[in-house]
């Protein structure tokens, strides 16, 4: 389908509020081609973190066939979805049912509402090519087999492709990695909790050491600022040679966190020591008094120590002893070609965390 570029269209972004969303929302809120809804569990936020406003949002329990049916009735001239809405679970194999059932309900309420979708675009992830169970092929290529799972994003593609079939649109699957944004109240999200760590630090009087193993100090890592994934959506919807097609989007280079470290302490002006193998979900288990006390005395966004930063998904960042590298050819063959260094997201996504009185 061509972009015929007439007309707004009405965009609805299934797990706004989370960091891949919440860049979505930031970059597309006050283009005049894009009318947003955003759909999600939990209340909206009152404010961006910038201080927008935000966007017609509406609560739905994307679990709940019917409630998501009612919740998503007066959606009826929705012509794009976003779906990066997730549910976590203990294991692997737990989080392929709620998943997959969450996408589905969520394509039914638009069916059943009669829009007239013409394109969905679904945030996979790395773990397609195995990096949650060990070192993998690098670089990992959107042609290669896939791995033995169980993974929902699998199932996801494999709904989707089935669903477009019957109902006439059109589909692409960009898979970030490592996604870095700021989110207020998502705490899987490696920038808050890279800047929690070093905020703690700091606060303590104490130097930045680096938490993770020897081994993920110097492996060549990667990441996706959120800036750049919003674009790769908005570039997806709106180029007919996007259609059908499963793209890596990262930010275009690797990074080794042995590199990155002093970058991240001088943002907090903190000193960097040797690194000191631990896990942060042990270390941080006692500091929420102490996070509460930081909130009060340097006046920052009151968000709960629990909706911080999820420790045991930034252990597991900091503990990924091997290279985790995605080709991302595929996609600039196909035209895009938007990219930032690494160690400058970071920087500036931390700076802007302490701009917004989110970190101190």
């Amino acid at each position: 389908m061509a972009d015929d570029g007439a007309g707004q269209r009405h965009l609805a972004v299934f797990g706004g509020y989370g960091v891949v969303g919440t860049g979505i929302v930031s970059r597309l809120l006050d283009q005049p081609r894009w009318r947003m809804t955003t759909i999600g569990r939990t209340a909206a936020p009152a404010r961006l973190i910038d201080g927008r406003s935000p966007p017609r949002h509406l609560q739905a329990d994307l679990l709940d066939a019917v409630k998501t049916r009612t919740a998503l009735a007066s959606l009826s001239d929705v012509t794009d979805m976003i779906f990066c809405a997730y549910v976590e679970r203990d294991t692997m194999a737990a989080t392929v049912a709620p998943n997959v059932a969450m996408l589905a309900h969520a394509l039914d309420a638009l069916e059943a509402a009669c829009a007239p979708l013409r394109r969905v675009v679904l945030i996979g992830g790395g773990k397609s090519y195995g990096e949650h169970l060990g070192p993998y092929k690098t670089p990992a290529k959107e042609r290669d087999p896939r791995h033995l799972g169980p993974i929902f994003y699998n199932d996801q593609e494999d709904l989707l492709r089935e669903r477009a079939k019957g109902s006439g649109f059109e589909w692409t699957v960009l898979r970030p990695d490592g996604v870095l944004g700021p989110s207020i109240g998502s705490p899987m999200n490696m920038l808050m909790g890279v800047g929690a760590y070093a905020a703690i630090c700091k606060e303590l009087g104490i130097p930045l050491r680096f938490p993770g193993s020897p081994a993920a100090w110097s492996a060549l890592h990667q990441a996706t600022d959120a800036g750049v994934l919003a674009s790769a959506v908005e570039w997806s919807l709106t180029t007919p040679s996007a259609s059908g097609q499963i793209f890596n989007v990262t930010n275009g280079d690797n990074f080794r966190w042995q590199n990155v470290w002093p970058e991240i302490a001088a943002v907090f002006q903190v000193d960097v020591a040797p690194p000191q193998p631990m896990h942060l979900g042990e270390q941080m288990a006692d500091k929420a008094g102490l996070w509460q006390r930081m909130v009060d005395r340097h006046g920052l966004l009151p968000i709960a120590w629990e909706k911080l930063a999820a420790w045991p998904f930034v252990d597991a960042w900091f503990h990924m002893s091997f290279d985790m590298v995605q080709s991302t050819i595929k996609i600039r063959q196909a035209g895009f070609n938007t990219c930032i260094d690494t160690h400058d997201a970071l920087v500036t996504g931390l700076q802007k965390l302490r701009r917004h009185r989110v970190l101190p």
